[in-house]
Order: C-alpha cells, then structure tokens, then sequence
C-alpha cells in the first residue's frame, strides 16, 4: 500500500509537471501574433502658390480659424493623409501636424522642429522614424512596445542596425483592431528607394509579420534607448542636415 502511494504520488506530480509545461509552450506561442502593416512619413512640400491655379488653393486653418498658411490643394490632401507635413519656404521650414476636425474643416498647430524634428505623435511625443508606429490606442498605451523579428539586423536609411523593437508613438484614425500597426518612415513615402520597410513588404496591408508585445524590462530600455517621449540626439542632429536640403 505504501509502495503504491509512493508510485501514484509520482505519477500526479509527473502529470503536474507535464501540465505546466504544456501551459508555458501555450503562453510562449500565444504571446507572438500576426501584424498587419502600413507605413506613413511626413511630406516635405515646396512652397509655391503659383504651382496651381487660385481656385485650387487652400488655406490650412489653425483650431481658431486663422490661416497658417495657404497651399495647393494637392499638398494640402498629402498633409491632411499623413497627419502632418513639411512645407519648405524659401529658407525657412514649417511643420505642420493635423489637430482635429471643426465644423467640417481640419484644424493644423505648428510644432517646433527643434524638439520634435520629424512631428509629434500622441501626447506630445516625438515620431521616430523606423522605430515608432501608429496603433489602436483603445487596446495598446502610448508608450507599449513592440518586437517585431523580421528588422533584427535590417540596416536603415543613416546605417543604424534595427533590433527590432519600437514604440507605439501615435494613433491614427484608419489604424484600429489588434495587431494593425502603422510604421512611421520619415521622410520617405512607400515609392522611395531609400525606404527599407517599403522595401520589406510593410507598405502593403495583405503582407503578415510576427510581433509580440515586449515585456516590462525590454520596453523600458527601448524607451530609454530611442529617448522617448523625446528623440535621442543623433536623430534630431540628423533631421535637422536633412531639412536643410529642398526635397520634391
């Protein structure tokens, strides 16, 4: 009789053990999903009325109404699509970041290009291209983490190495649902050569990457890591060399 207590004894904790570990393999593969993709940027516009005739020109109004500054309405549709935009006159550069809608009409704040070169996201945060996306903020926080393993190792347009994780910097207003991210990329819309994640496939929304969502202590050195909420200081250095330079 002791004998086999001391059997079944055994054979409960064996069946416990194995339990648990069926349990962890669970957690482990549920915890890598599938991403759904797009990229966004922020255009850089050449400031030109003459460009289009005057019935084509549109005033981007500030939140109170006042006219910040008068573009063509092709340029003006860029800025309203990608949430924010650049417009280059003569030699000085304003950004532009969509605020909200009023009475029918988008409302834009100007943002200092000294603190966030690229643009804002939510919550004052600096976009970070290559390494911030867009998501559902009603499931993920301002600030979450990704992993996405598809960019470990992945060069980006000034040489720096990708490890694979980015911060959830923004929202948008077509980015809803679990595992639709929208990668933000700079300068470069989806038609440019220098655009690595266009490059990858993530321009277009059919494609399926894994991403899982990062734990406590790996979002915490992503975040300090790309100086969230802020940019870390070679970014800004290196968007501040490339506003000076009139792009198409």
């Amino acid at each position: 009789m002791e004998k086999w207590s001391s059997s079944g004894l055994l054979f409960i904790l064996s069946l416990l053990v194995f339990g648990a570990l069926m349990s962890c393999a669970e957690t482990k593969s549920s915890d890598v999903s599938q991403l759904i993709p797009t990229i966004y940027y922020k255009p850089i516009i050449q400031y030109d009325r003459q460009k289009c005739s005057a019935s084509r020109l549109k005033d981007m109004k500030d939140p109170d109404g006042r006219t910040l500054i008068t573009i063509c309405d092709t340029d003006y549709d860029r800025c309203l699509m990608q949430g924010s935009c650049f417009v280059h006159e003569e030699d000085k550069t304003h950004s532009f970041n969509y605020h909200s809608t009023k009475d029918g009409i988008a409302r834009f704040v100007e943002v200092d290009i000294a603190i966030c070169p690229f643009g804002y996201g939510v919550k004052s945060s600096c976009l970070d291209p290559y390494f911030s996306v867009a998501a559902d903020l009603s499931i993920y926080r301002a600030g979450d983490v990704i992993f996405v393993p598809r960019l470990i190792g992945v060069r980006m347009p000034n040489g720096e190495i990708h490890d694979g994780f980015l911060v959830i910097r923004d929202s948008g207003g077509k980015i809803k649902g679990r595992g639709r991210f929208d990668f933000f990329t700079g300068f470069y819309n989806h038609l440019d050569k220098e655009n690595v994640l266009a490059r990858l496939g993530f321009s277009d929304s059919r494609h399926r990457y894994e991403y899982r969502i990062a734990n406590p202590s790996e979002a915490a050195a992503t975040r300090e890591r790309r100086g969230y909420p802020k940019l870390k200081p070679q970014s800004q250095f290196e968007a501040a060399l490339l506003l000076q330079i009139p792009q198409k």
